[in-house]
């Protein structure tokens, strides 16, 4: 009986002993967690296992160690065909976990829950795979996974939450997979943003770049960049990362998130622009801020939740490339990693941009420039005193105009002759802010009676006696329109109506010249390029000659101007932003080494003071020895480019045709127009009304800013034809300029002065 007893107790020990061992074997294939780490309750449990269809292998079983789960085998060279993942759920909370595979020539496959395989076969090799958790145990966990792969190895790292991990179309094998959960309230708040670029012939980096460092190359031979590949881990918050791209040759692809590929790099196009923006709980939490490195420009400024960094229209494309979260609200970042930015603005447009002037000053400020801005009425209220302290030095101002507009009110074209409505507290707020002052005269004459008329006035109604200037008085002449709508009854052709307009004004700007010296100033001429190589020439001619005094102001609004002759100011944009201002103004450029003196120029018989000084009254015509001395310091935008995009509209003149429609409607803007004095307000229409037919238009050339330096909307869309005319022959006083056969049918009337619309 005893003998008994004893061996039942020896049978319960064994039993009790075995069931202990089995348990804790089974413990140590699982990973016991605490939900939350500041509960006291009991913790919860899961278990992942799995296996994979393996090059050599077979079915091979995975390895679960530390919370780990490994399927494959990383350096053996293998390929992976397919893979099972086992979840046990024993979390408390709902939901599970499912994956899919990219194989070679098959792409994604579907989604397989637990237990399930993804791929099949030993024919298609796996080279990426997604794995995600669904449910209500999304919200509390996140999976983290990462790939050894052929060529880049590990050095992708860890991913989670649907991303990509592995490589997709670029037949690089997966050898090994590890998996693993972690509670999300175990996680940190700050995620790590990890990203890559596609380089020329070099194609996805190896490295992947995170929070900050630089993906991509600065300098060497390849700098093109196709491609952008991005992901977000590490935050116990729920969200990624979303991104997008548009370079050569195609608009914007779709937005992509964990772990795609945006880009046309199968195709070699070059990206020039990128968006990045975060999502879900992410998207509360943090701000992402990223720039790019662009040919020629380097680093522009910090972009920010979604914003454009980049180029349009420059072409210059993309090289490198930071990106770096931070939480919701913070400022943006200064220096990253070193790399330093001369820009603020992340984005920058050729055409017609909006373009800040710390931008605009970064690419044109030099030892030997000046940086400023040119104004009129349509810039309303001006705080010179922080237009001058962002940077500004100069500022040319609209003093009188002389212009022959539509009112849409009367109904028909009314004339404008008075000073600029804001010239004189201009004036009076520039000087006291300690801006360099310069003017300019907009008019539409084309006889003599009345340009000489409408320059004494001006010289006398803006009191140019009492200003102390800078620069020359420039001459501009834009309203083409008018002089078409004055000669249409002559009928001519348009090569017919280029040879009359380029001959009145040679003739006009002589006149202008000759009695602005008279009242002691020096005079310019503005004009784009076109005109300044078209309609110009024979008073340029004579300038380079030494036969007048004048000098050139340019508008071209391009990157860098291919403009052959000499100029002492550069339009350059049309669209700048400055502190100080509201809405857009004209951006220029002077170059200090060839001002000309705003002082008319003494001549030996000139009856003035022999007292007067000079030494520094240069004419305006720049010469050689203005010039900088060292060419490799000339500033750039001074030397020709290939730059194809077209940032100035080039004047047209527009054919008889063109001028027969009704007039269109008045769109006034807050944007400056220098041509546009159309008031909605009562103006007294002038005695000398041009008696217009009801049908015809003005064309907006007068009332739009496309109409600076004769930027009517028919120039835009047409090239004036090229004007043959022998070098050596002044179209300003030669009789063949405009024969008598072809003489306007209507004489402009001489003219009764009426008040700008206020």
């Amino acid at each position: 009986m005893l003998n008994g007893l004893k061996k039942f107790a020896s049978a319960v020990i064994a039993v009790t002993i075995a069931f202990t061992f089995v348990g804790a074997f089974t413990r140590l294939n699982e990973t016991r967690v605490n939900a939350d780490t500041n509960n006291t309750t009991p913790a919860v449990t899961y278990t992942l296992s799995g296996k994979a269809r393996m090059q050599g292998y077979g079915n091979k079983k995975g390895s679960f160690s530390n919370g780990v789960l490994t399927i494959g085998k990383k350096g053996k060279k293998k390929n992976l065909y397919a893979v099972t993942i086992n979840f046990k759920n024993n979390t408390g909370y709902e939901g599970g976990i499912r994956y899919r595979v990219y194989r070679t020539k098959k792409g994604w496959s579907a989604w397989k829950t637990s237990g399930k395989k993804a791929g099949s076969g030993s024919t298609y090799k796996i080279e990426a795979i997604k794995i995600e958790l669904t449910g209500e145990l999304a919200k509390h966990y996140s999976v983290v996974y990462s790939a050894y792969m052929q060529t880049y190895k590990g050095n992708q790292g860890w991913v989670s939450d649907g991303a990509a991990a592995g490589t997709q179309g670029e037949k690089k094998r997966v050898e090994q997979i590890q998996i693993k959960l972690v509670p999300r309230d175990q996680l940190g708040e700050q995620p790590t943003v990890s990203y890559r670029m596609y380089r020329d012939k070099y194609k996805w980096s190896k490295k992947w770049s995170k929070d900050g460092a630089v993906a991509g190359v600065t300098s060497g031979a390849k700098q093109k960049h196709e491609g952008l590949q991005m992901t977000v881990t590490g935050s116990k918050y729920t969200g990624n990362v979303e991104y997008r791209a548009r370079g050569d040759g195609y608009s914007w692809t779709g937005w992509t998130t964990k772990n795609g590929k945006v880009g046309k790099y199968s195709k070699g196009k070059r990206m020039e622009e990128v968006q990045i923006r975060l999502t879900g709980e992410l998207a509360e939490h943090f701000d992402v801020y990223y720039r790019t490195c662009v040919k020629e420009k380097g680093w522009l400024g910090w972009a920010k939740n979604g914003e454009s960094s980049g180029t349009e229209k420059y072409k210059y494309y993309i090289m490198a490339l930071q990106c770096v979260i931070v939480p919701k609200g913070s400022e943006a970042p200064g220096d990253v990693n070193g790399m330093k930015s001369k820009y603020t603005s992340s984005y920058l447009v050729n055409g017609n941009p909006v373009l800040k002037f710390a931008d605009f000053k970064a690419d044109h400020k030099t030892s030997k420039t000046m940086v400023g801005i040119d104004v009129s009425k349509y810039q309303g209220d001006i705080n010179f005193k922080k237009v001058k302290a962002a940077g500004c030095e100069f500022v040319i101002l609209r003093c009188y105009v002389r212009n022959n507009y539509y009112d849409k009110t009367k109904k028909k074209y009314v004339w404008c002759n008075a000073p600029d409505t804001k010239f004189e507290q201009y004036y009076k707020d520039a000087k006291a802010a300690g801006l360099k002052v310069g003017l300019y005269f907009f008019t539409c004459d084309y006889t003599e009676e009345n340009m000489r008329k409408y320059t004494q006035d001006m010289i006398k109604k803006c009191k140019l006696d009492q200003k102390e200037i800078d620069f020359p008085i420039a001459f501009d002449w834009e309203n083409f329109d008018y002089y078409k709508r004055a000669h249409k009854s002559n009928k001519w052709s348009t090569k017919e109506m280029n040879k009359h307009i380029d001959a009145d004004l040679n003739k006009m700007v002589a006149i202008f010249e000759e009695e602005v010296e008279k009242a002691g100033y020096s005079a310019s001429i503005y004009g784009s390029k076109s005109r300044l190589e078209g309609t110009w020439s024979p008073s340029i001619n004579k300038m380079n000659k030494g036969k007048n005094n004048l000098s050139i102001w340019m508008a071209h609004w391009v990157s860098k101007s291919s403009y052959k002759g000499d100029y002492y100011m550069w339009q350059v944009n049309s669209h700048g932003r400055v502190p100080g201002i509201s809405g857009d103004v004209d951006l220029d450029v002077a170059y200090i080494d060839r001002l000309p003196s705003p002082k008319a120029p003494v001549k030996p018989d000139d009856p003035k003071d022999p007292g007067t000084d000079t030494s520094d009254t240069a004419t305006s015509k720049p010469s050689d020895s203005a010039l900088p001395e060292d060419a490799e310091k000339q500033p750039e935008e001074d030397k020709a480019t290939s730059d194809p995009g077209v940032d100035a509209p080039e004047e047209g003149n527009a054919t008889p045709e063109d001028v027969e429609t009704a007039p269109e409607e008045d769109n006034s803007s807050d944007n400056k127009q220098k041509s546009d004095d159309v008031s909605a307000e009562e103006t007294k229409p002038a005695d000398d009304t041009v008696d217009e037919p009801a049908d015809v238009t003005d064309n907006k050339t007068a009332e739009s800013k496309d109409a600076v330096s004769g930027k009517d909307t028919e120039a835009v869309k047409e090239t004036a034809p090229v004007k043959e005319a022998e070098p050596e022959k002044d179209a300003s006083s030669s009789k063949d300029a405009a024969p008598a056969a072809a003489a306007p049918s209507k004489q402009q009337p001489e003219e009764v002065r009426t008040e700008e619309p206020k």
